[in-house]
């Protein structure tokens, strides 16, 4: 089981002839089965667990793009450059504040997929540097996906599992992705001062016009927004409005001949889908057979457990990427709801959000990142990526700790 495990995550990291990560995944769960470390009832158990994750990641996944088709995000864009009105940092800022929007709302694969390009042409149109604002998006999707469990897939993953609702999930988070968006957008101001402009070129023109399908697709997206957050306090689950949502207008996109079922089958992710559920089942193998009987003391101090369980993730993370290791984390956590648990809970979440930016293999959004700004002529190293990710997510992840500290008082 050891050197399925191994060979599994080398997989994911190596990513031989250029493969998706899903490939690996799904071999070391085939693996897993082959061997007999886990059975038909565990993959069962991993359909029941992960199901309504994956029905409103694909709501979701759907609903961005047909917004992004709209030019719901360029216009949010555009926007950003006209309030600006031609200052470079009043523009940097407002992408951070538009990316921190859109990666609480809509999740940080939105952010990193969708909003990347757009902000990456609102630059080179501008005749700036889009370096500043790329590396923004990306460190405000991983870092400022605390606020909400749609934010982040290993938000969903955990927050039911830990007996959080939605409403107590936003409540002991939002502070938190508060600060963490703040010391991000600073930190990063300040490495890229030389780098963002005084004053850009400014069209002069005022906001885009809106013509009554972006209207109405903007609308749509509300509203299936508003549901989502009112099933989420009501404790329901997210695949229905999410799924409804994107059905409505990827329906009505097609009645007006505006996009095509081949284009928004062609336009989800399906090797996330099957990561997900491949590595879910790999670490079911691996507590059935590595782990099992393993007790790992968990700290009573609720200090103790917050900072040493953010360690923890944050390595974990960086070394088999974070949504494996939320799935991994589930198995030590304790389900019961008390100070030292509350402090492992939110520790294991910030440093599998925030902790995750250290590398380019640390989230998938990084990963997607990467390949976004190679398919566009931009290529940034892991060493490139690494020289500002030393110096911003140590400072974010210590801060943001602070932070979790006062809020969990």
């Amino acid at each position: 089981m050891a050197a399925i495990l191994i060979g599994t995550l080398a997989g994911i990291l190596v990513r031989p002839w250029g493969r998706s990560e899903a490939w690996p995944a799904a071999a070391g769960a085939l693996l897993v089965i082959a061997v007999g470390a886990t059975g038909l009832d565990a993959v069962r158990a991993t359909i029941e667990q992960t199901a309504d994750v994956l029905l409103f990641l694909l709501g979701m996944m759907l609903l961005s793009w047909v917004a992004d088709r709209a030019g719901v995000f360029a216009w949010l864009a555009e926007g950003c450059a006209v309030l600006a009105r031609g200052s470079g940092p009043a523009l940097f800022g407002a992408v951070v504040i538009l990316a921190a929007v859109v990666t609480a709302l809509l999740s940080l694969d939105t952010t990193v997929i969708m909003l990347t390009p757009i902000v990456y042409r609102l630059a080179v149109r501008r005749q700036m540097d889009p370096l500043p604002m790329l590396f923004a998006c990306v460190f405000v999707a991983n870092i400022g996906s605390l606020l909400l469990p749609v934010s982040n897939l290993s938000n969903l993953l955990m927050y039911r599992r830990l007996g959080l609702d939605f409403g107590g999930f936003a409540a002991m988070m939002w502070s938190l992705d508060l600060v963490a968006v703040a010391a991000t957008g600073l930190m990063l101001a300040l490495i890229f001062r030389r780098r963002i402009p005084r004053r850009f070129v400014s069209s002069g023109d005022g906001f885009p016009a809106v013509d009554p399908w972006l209207a109405g697709v903007a609308a749509g997206v509300i509203v299936t927004l508003g549901a989502l957050i009112g099933f989420g306090l009501a404790d329901r689950a997210l695949a229905g409005p999410a799924l409804t949502g994107a059905a409505v207008l990827v329906a009505a996109g097609v009645v007006s001949r505006r996009l095509t079922v081949r284009e928004a089958a062609r336009a989800v992710s399906w090797n996330v889908f099957v990561f997900v559920a491949a590595m879910t089942l790999l670490v079911r193998g691996v507590e059935g057979t590595l782990l099992d009987g393993v007790s790992i003391p968990l700290p009573a101090d609720p200090v103790a457990a917050l900072w040493g369980s953010a360690l923890v993730a944050t390595v974990g993370s960086n070394v088999i990427n974070n949504l494996p290791m939320a799935v991994l984390a589930l198995s030590f956590l304790p389900p019961a709801r008390d100070a030292a648990g509350d402090a492992l809970a939110v520790g294991t979440l910030i440093g599998t959000n925030v902790g995750s930016s250290l590398t380019t293999f640390g989230s998938l959004a990084t990963i997607l990142w990467v390949d976004q700004l190679r398919s566009r002529g931009v290529v940034v190293s892991a060493r490139d990526y690494l020289r500002v990710a030393v110096v911003v997510t140590p400072v974010v992840l210590v801060v943001t700790l602070l932070a979790a500290m006062l809020a969990l008082r």
